[in-house]
């Protein structure tokens, strides 16, 4: 589970999830969401395959209004 910004999420979506084709130690990225921070700014959380995909669709005070950003096929 990882937090990013915009422009590194928007290089996952046009990378379909895969940043490093072949890399044994990196599983696929299957969905971003997007959602407001605790301080009032946009994070996008990612999660990769095995993990909760819902991990960041549960809000809280540290994840509010979040909406799936990108999901792998």
């Amino acid at each position: 589970m990882s937090t990013v910004d915009k422009a590194f999420a928007d290089k996952v979506v046009a990378a379909k999830g895969v940043l490093y084709p072949g890399d044994a130690f990196e599983p696929p990225i299957t969905r971003l969401v997007k959602y407001t921070n605790a301080w009032g700014a946009d994070a996008y959380g990612m999660t990769f395959q095995g993990q909760d995909p819902d991990k960041y669709m549960r809000a809280s005070e540290f994840i509010i209004d979040p909406r799936i950003y990108w999901e792998a096929d």
